[in-house]
């Protein structure tokens, strides 16, 4: 089984709850503004689209990947968000 970055799957899993709620129409964006949140920022559109796909078919989705241009936080400088 593949590990990924807790902060990664944090995210989702609020994007899971929001979406079990009802309470959010844009899932990509609700998404987005959760990895701002942990100082991850993505330009993969893909990534986004496809992991709200799996939030919205599985509310316990494990993701399956991480985006092609993420950067783990201890990889960061320390001039970049959250480094």
């Amino acid at each position: 089984m593949a590990s990924y970055d807790a902060d990664l799957q944090a995210a989702v899993d609020a994007t899971s709850v929001a979406h079990d709620a009802g309470t959010e129409d844009d899932l990509v964006q609700y998404l987005r503004d959760q990895l701002a949140e942990r100082d991850i920022q993505t330009d993969d559109e893909g990534w986004l689209r496809s992991t709200v796909e799996g939030v919205e078919a599985d509310r316990n989705y494990m993701i399956e990947r991480e985006p092609d241009d993420f950067v783990p936080r201890h990889e960061r400088g320390s001039d970049a968000p959250g480094g």
